[in-house]
C-alpha cells in the first residue's frame, strides 16, 4: 500500500484538524496569519518534501539534509510546586498548596519557565494584536499556579499551538541545573526589590532629616540668652527691649559709676542680708516641728482652701480635714506625707494671710523641708497620690513664695513624668477596677499638673513638652466632694451636670480654654514653629472667644451662687482664672510689640496688648486705688486676692510685670505722637494711662514693704512716668535723659529706706547705713563690691538667682511676615 502524500495548506484536511483558528477580517491579518501558519507547519509538520515541491524532490542532498537533522523534543510545563515535585506526589496548585501547608513547609515556590521564542510568537499572534514585538520569552517564578483548561477538539487530538497559549512550558524539568539557576535568580530578584524598598524608605527619612537640618539653618533665635538659661519669647524679660532709652541711659550712669549707681550698690548689699536672715537652717531629723499654734494654723488652712483650691483642685477637703483633727489630737502619731501636706498648705495660706507678709521666712522654711522630703531615700515611697499631691503644690509654694520660681518649669517637668509613670496619664477606665473616690481624684490631679505646667511653660518661655496626644485621661466629673465615695461596691459615678454649681465648677471653667492655651505656647515659644503672623490672629480670634466663653460661664456660676448657702465661687476665684486666661494674649502678642510701634501691618497687636493689659489690671486692682487694709486673718475675697498679687512671686508677679511694659510702652508712645503732631494735640486716653501707671507705682512701693527685696521694679515705673512728662513738657534728648538719671535716684533712696523697714521688722543685723552688722560703716568698706560690675539692667532678673546681663542680648529677628488676612481680625 503506497504511503498517503503529505498535508499541505491546499490539504481540506488540515482545516479540519485546527477548530480553534479563526480568520482575520483585515486583509493585513490575514497576511500575518498566513506568514505565521507557514513558520508552524514547516516545524511541526513531517520534513517529508512535498509531492507538489519539484525542486526538494528531485534533490537528492537537500532530501538527505532534512531527513538528517533529529527530532526536537518537547517537555511539559511543570505545574506542580517544587516542594511537590521534589517529594513526587500530587500538588494542587495552590499558593501555599495543601501538602506544604500540612507539612508546614515555607515557602511553596514554583519554578520558573521558559517558552521558546516560536511558541512566544505562537502566544502573541493568538493572545495580541497581531505583528506586535515580543519583549522577552522567559517568565518568571509565579507566586500562584494560573492554570487555564481547555477541551480538547471534537476528535480527540490536541492542538500543540493551543497547549502552548494555555499552559506555559518547560524546556527543562525541575531537577535539572537550569531549573534550580532560574529559581535562584528568582530569588535574586525578590530579594533585590526588597531591598530597593528599604532602600527607597530609608532614603524618605534621610530626606526629612535633611529637610529638618535646612530647616534649623535658618530658624530664628526665639528668645533671649543668660549666662547658662535661655528664655523664650514669652518670657517677660523679652519686653523690656521696647524701653532702650530708660535702660540705655540707666546702663550709661552704672558704667560712670554716677548718679543713682551707688545707692543701687546700698541697696542690693541690704537686699543680700535680708535674704541671708531668711534662710533657716533644716534637718532631715526635725522636718515637720515647725507647726505655728492650733489658732493660726486653722487660719492658714482655711485661708488656703477659701482661695488656691477653689480654683486649683489638689487635696479632696474632707479627707484633709478628717487628718487635720486627728493630728491636733495626737501630732506624734501623724504620718510624714500628712504633715509636709499641712505645711505648704500653711505656706500657701501665709500669702494672703495678710498685707505685709509677715510669715514669710516660716513659710520659706515650710517649702524647703518639703523639697528636702522628697529628696530623701527611699524615692519610690514618694510615688503614691500624696506623693503627687505634695509636689504640686511644692510646684505652686516655690513660685508663691519665691523660692527659685524661674526653676518651677523644670519642677513641673519631674512632676509630669512621675504622674505619667503613675499612669495618671491613662484613664483610670482602662486601668484596674477603681472607686469614684480614686479614679476622680486621679483625673483632677492630672488636670492640675497639665495646667502648672502650662504656667510654668508661659513664665519661663519654655515649650510645653507634652501635647494631647501624649494622654486619654477624661476631664474630672462635675461633683463635689463629699460625691466621692471610696467604697468597693460603688464603683459607678453619681450623676453630674455642667450646669451645676459643685466644687469642681471654677476649674472645668478653666480647662475649657486649655487645648488653646497650649496651641499658643506652642506657636510662641517651640523652636520649629513659624514666625506667622495669620496664624497669631487667629490664636488671638480662638483666645477671644474662649475669654467670652469664660465670661459667660463665670457669671453663672456666680448667679447659681446666689441660691447655695455654702461658699463655693468667689471673687478671688474669678479673678484668678481670668488672669491666667487674659496672659495667653500677652504671651501672643509680646513678639510684635516693638516692631509694632514702627510698623503698621502688625499695629493690631499693639492694640490687643493693650486691651488686654488694661484687662489684667483691672482684675489685678491696679488700675483705681487699692482697698482699704483689712486686719490679718481677714478673707474677704477681694482682700486676699490683692494680698496675692503684692506678697506672691511667679505668675503673680510676671503677669503685672508684663502688663506695666505694655501700659508704659504705649503711654511713652503716645506722648510722642502728640509731641510730633500739628498743634500738639493730645492722645486720647494717655491720661487714663498715665493713671494706671501711677497705680502700677503704688504697686510696686507695696511689694518692697512686704518683703520685696528687688528694686528695679519700682525705679523703673518710675523713670517709665518720668520719660513720658518729660517728653510732653518738650524737653530736649540730654534733658530727657537727665530727668530719668534723677528720678532713678530719688526712688532708690526711697527704696534703701523700705528695706531698711523690712531688715528691721524682720529682725535682720545690719548697720546705720544698711551693711551687715559687724562690718565697717564707711563706703570704703564696700569698695570691693562698688568695682563689682552692677548693672542695673542685669539685676532686673527679680529672682534669687545670678545677675541678667542686658548687655549679652541676642536679637530677636523676625521672618518675613506673611500675608494678612482681613477675616482672621476680629475685635478685642
Amino acid at each position: 500500500m503506497a504511503p498517503s502524500p503529505p498535508l499541505s495548506l491546499n490539504h481540506p484536511s488540515f482545516f479540519l484538524t485546527q477548530p480553534e483558528l479563526t480568520l482575520p477580517t483585515e486583509p493585513s491579518q490575514g497576511r500575518a496569519v498566513a506568514e505565521t501558519t507557514e513558520v508552524d507547519l514547516a516545524e511541526s509538520a513531517p520534513l517529508v518534501p512535498d509531492a507538489e515541491d519539484t525542486d526538494s524532490a528531485t534533490n537528492p542532498s537537500a532530501l538527505n539534509q532534512l531527513t538528517a537533522k533529529p527530532e526536537k523534543k518537547r517537555r511539559r510545563p511543570a505545574l506542580s510546586c517544587e516542594q511537590c515535585r521534589r517529594r513526587k506526589i500530587r500538588c494542587d496548585r495552590g499558593l501555599p498548596c495543601v501538602n506544604c501547608i500540612k507539612s508546614k513547609i515555607s515557602p511553596c515556590t514554583y519554578a520558573p519557565t521558559h517558552v521558546p521564542a516560536s511558541r512566544t510568537r505562537k502566544v502573541v499572534s493568538h493572545g495580541q494584536d497581531f505583528g506586535a514585538p515580543v519583549v522577552s520569552s522567559h517568565v518568571p517564578a509565579r507566586s500562584a499556579p494560573v492554570i487555564e483548561s481547555h477541551r480538547p477538539s471534537a476528535g480527540g487530538n490536541l492542538d500543540p499551538t493551543a497547549q502552548v497559549s494555555s499552559v506555559p512550558s518547560s524546556t527543562v524539568g525541575s531537577t535539572s541545573d537550569t531549573s534550580t539557576v532560574d529559581a535562584l535568580a528568582a530569588r535574586v530578584r525578590e530579594l533585590e526589590q526588597k531591598l530597593s524598598d528599604s532602600f527607597h524608605i530609608s532614603r524618605q527619612t534621610a530626606d526629612v532629616l535633611e529637610h529638618d537640618e535646612k530647616q534649623d539653618e535658618h530658624a530664628p533665635m526665639k528668645g533671649t540668652i543668660s549666662k547658662t538659661r535661655f528664655f523664650g519669647q514669652s518670657h517677660w524679660m523679652n519686653g523690656a527691649d521696647m524701653f532702650p532709652s530708660i535702660l540705655g541711659v540707666l546702663r550709661h550712669a552704672e558704667e560712670r559709676k554716677i548718679g543713682p549707681h551707688l545707692i543701687f550698690v546700698k541697696c542690693k548689699t541690704l537686699a543680700r542680708t535680708i535674704k541671708e536672715n531668711r534662710n533657716r537652717p533644716i534637718s532631715s531629723a526635725a522636718l515637720g516641728k515647725s507647726i505655728p499654734m492650733r489658732n493660726l494654723a486653722d487660719q492658714l488652712v482655711d485661708a488656703y482652701f477659701r482661695t488656691f483650691e477653689g480654683a486649683i483642685r489638689i487635696l479632696h477637703i474632707q479627707t484633709f480635714r478628717a487628718e487635720y483633727e486627728r493630728y491636733w489630737q495626737n501630732p506624734s502619731a501623724a504620718n510624714d506625707v500628712f504633715i509636709m501636706q499641712m505645711q505648704l498648705v500653711m505656706a500657701l495660706g501665709a500669702t494672703v494671710h495678710d498685707d505685709l507678709f509677715s510669715l514669710r521666712a516660716t513659710a520659706m522654711q515650710w517649702v524647703h523641708e518639703a523639697q528636702l522630703w522628697l529628696l530623701l531615700p527611699p524615692e519610690k515611697s514618694r510615688m503614691t497620690i500624696g506623693g503627687i499631691q505634695i509636689m504640686c503644690m511644692l510646684s505652686i509654694a516655690k513660685a508663691t513664695c519665691a523660692i527659685g520660681q524661674d526653676l518651677t518649669w523644670i519642677t513641673t517637668g519631674g512632676l509630669i513624668r512621675q504622674a505619667m509613670y503613675m499612669g495618671l496619664h491613662r484613664d483610670p477606665r482602662h486601668l484596674a477596677d477603681m472607686s469614684v473616690f480614686r479614679a476622680e481624684m486621679r483625673r483632677r490631679l492630672w488636670a492640675t499638673i497639665l495646667e502648672l505646667n502650662l504656667q510654668s511653660s508661659y513664665d519661663a518661655g519654655g515649650p510645653p513638652l507634652i501635647s494631647s496626644s501624649h494622654y486619654d485621661t477624661r476631664l474630672p466629673a462635675n461633683l463635689d466632694d463629699d460625691q466621692l465615695s471610696d467604697e468597693s461596691d460603688k464603683t459607678k459615678a453619681p450623676h453630674s451636670s455642667s450646669d451645676t454649681l459643685t466644687d469642681m465648677s471654677v476649674q472645668l471653667a478653666l480647662l475649657k480654654s486649655q487645648l488653646l492655651r497650649l496651641a499658643i505656647i506652642r506657636h510662641v515659644n517651640e523652636l520649629r514653629s513659624k514666625e506667622s503672623y495669620p496664624e497669631t490672629l487667629r490664636l488671638n480670634s480662638e483666645l477671644a472667644k474662649a475669654c467670652r466663653g469664660l465670661t459667660e460661664s463665670l457669671a453663672s456660676l456666680t448667679y447659681a451662687q446666689k441660691q447655695v448657702s455654702r461658699s463655693i465661687i468667689t471673687q478671688f476665684h474669678c479673678c484668678l482664672v481670668q488672669m491666667l486666661v487674659y496672659r495667653c494674649f500677652l504671651s501672643l502678642h509680646q513678639p510684635m510689640l516693638k516692631r509694632a510701634a514702627e510698623d503698621p501691618t502688625v499695629y493690631y497687636s499693639r492694640k490687643v496688648s493693650l486691651d488686654s493689659s488694661l484687662k489684667i489690671a483691672q482684675i489685678c486692682n491696679l488700675s483705681h486705688p487699692r482697698y482699704p487694709s483689712a486686719p490679718p486673718g481677714a478673707l474677704d475675697p477681694m482682700t486676699t486676692f490683692d494680698r496675692l498679687i503684692t506678697n506672691g512671686a511667679g505668675l503673680f508677679r510676671v503677669i503685672p510685670v508684663q502688663t506695666l511694659f505694655s501700659i508704659a510702652m504705649e503711654l511713652i508712645k503716645k506722648k510722642e505722637e502728640e509731641r510730633d503732631s500739628l498743634g500738639n494735640i493730645p492722645s486720647v486716653g494717655s491720661n487714663e494711662l498715665r493713671l494706671v501707671l501711677e497705680s502700677a507705682l503704688a504697686w510696686t512701693q507695696r511689694r518692697l514693704r512686704s518683703g520685696e527685696t528687688n528694686i528695679k521694679g519700682y525705679c523703673f515705673s518710675g523713670a517709665c512716668i518720668a520719660l513720658a512728662d518729660g517728653i510732653e513738657k518738650g524737653l530736649s534728648q540730654e534733658q530727657l535723659d537727665q530727668a530719668v538719671i534723677d528720678t532713678g535716684s530719688s526712688m532708690s533712696l526711697k527704696s534703701w529706706e523700705l528695706l531698711k523697714e523690712v531688715a528691721e521688722r524682720e529682725g535682720a543685723s545690719i548697720n546705720e547705713d544698711g551693711s551687715p552688722a559687724g562690718t565697717d560703716e564707711s563706703v570704703e568698706a564696700m569698695e570691693g563690691i562698688v568695682e563689682m560690675p552692677f548693672d542695673w539692667m542685669g539685676d532686673f532678673n527679680w529672682d534669687s538667682m545670678g545677675e541678667f546681663s542686658w548687655g549679652r542680648q541676642v536679637p530677636r529677628p523676625f521672618g518675613d511676615m506673611d500675608s494678612v488676612d482681613p477675616t482672621v481680625v476680629s475685635q478685642f
